[in-house]
């Protein structure tokens, strides 16, 4: 659909985006058709898809109609599964619309030269007590975002930027190991998507640690891409200014006009939203096994070790 937030996407870019990953626009549409003909053989599954939403999953799986359908089953299966982070999840309910109180995340609007989305990702000076900081509602907005970008998106990947400005230890102790591991099984099962880089800039000294847990829990290959910058310059001066904030020196918009541009989308969604409330997997009727059954055994236990 046309959108008033993101670039246009014309022919040449979605050309672009699926040679990244070996494939064409005409073979994805095929490969959209065949997901329609295996949703109808998973009662368990809630609902239908629209093309979209099925473009999206074909691109977290690079193109692969058999990656994109555990993608599928996951992303309906996880609001169930983690009960503890999506409760409350609708980005128009109380516990969302406090997550703009304290953190910016923000999907440039303009795609890298790479075709990948730049991710913007800021704490806000206005977080007077850093307690009332919730990882877990920042995380279920995250993939409110990724809803949106669902219907509205089309990308090969993502360069993240995240600003630690103003960070304290208080918003650190809030991000157990139990949310940091919920949070990367929904991402590595249900929305995988090719990482460039995680750049961190102007984290505290005390972040050095933090980041010695994080990288424990993520696998190595993502691991390795996260990069804590003593001088960011560098990261910022290689991305063309037409893209970059004006915050960080660019002539794109500010980070606050572009937040309040993408909750508009929120709002124009808000029928999918409301009905994305009732989806939910009815495992009584699955026809095969979860082929999700092994990472979420080990969720499960990790969460209990984490609890005891």
């Amino acid at each position: 659909m046309k959108t008033d937030y993101f670039q246009d996407l014309t022919e040449q870019t979605e050309i672009g985006v699926w040679n990244v990953f070996g494939t064409t626009p005409s073979e994805i549409r095929k490969n959209i058709e065949a997901i329609k003909e295996w949703l109808k053989t998973q009662p368990h599954l809630p609902g239908k898809l629209a093309d979209e939403q099925i473009r999206a999953f074909l691109m977290m799986g690079r193109g692969s109609v058999e990656n994109a359908k555990p993608k599928i089953d996951m992303y309906f299966t996880m609001r169930s599964l983690f009960h503890d982070i999506f409760h409350e999840s609708h980005p128009l309910s109380k516990r969302m619309q406090k997550v703009k109180d304290y953190i910016y995340l923000i999907p440039v609007p303009k795609l890298l030269p790479d075709y990948t989305r730049l991710i913007i990702v800021k704490l806000k000076e206005e977080l007077k007590d850093p307690y009332s900081f919730d990882p877990g509602a920042a995380f279920c907005q995250v993939i409110n975002m990724v809803d949106v970008r669902f219907f509205e998106d089309l990308c090969a990947g993502h360069t993240v930027i995240v600003d630690l400005k103003h960070c304290q230890l208080a918003h650190c102790s809030k991000v157990t190991p139990s949310i940091i591991r919920s949070c990367y099984t929904v991402c590595e099962k249900a929305l995988t998507t090719s990482v460039n880089g995680i750049h961190i800039i102007n984290a505290p000294r005390f972040f050095d640690q933090v980041i010695i847990m994080i990288k424990s829990i993520l696998s190595p290959k993502l691991a390795k891409k996260i990069h804590l910058h003593k001088d960011y310059e560098s990261v910022l001066n290689s991305i063309d200014k037409n893209i970059l904030p004006m915050d960080y020196g660019g002539n794109e918009k500010c980070l606050d006009e572009l937040e309040d541009l993408f909750a508009k989308r929120y709002e124009i969604h808000k029928e999918y939203f409301d009905r994305r409330e009732t989806l939910r997997v009815n495992e009584e009727v699955r026809p095969t096994k979860n082929v999700n059954d092994e990472i979420l055994g080990f969720y499960g236990n990790f969460k209990k070790l984490d609890v005891d």
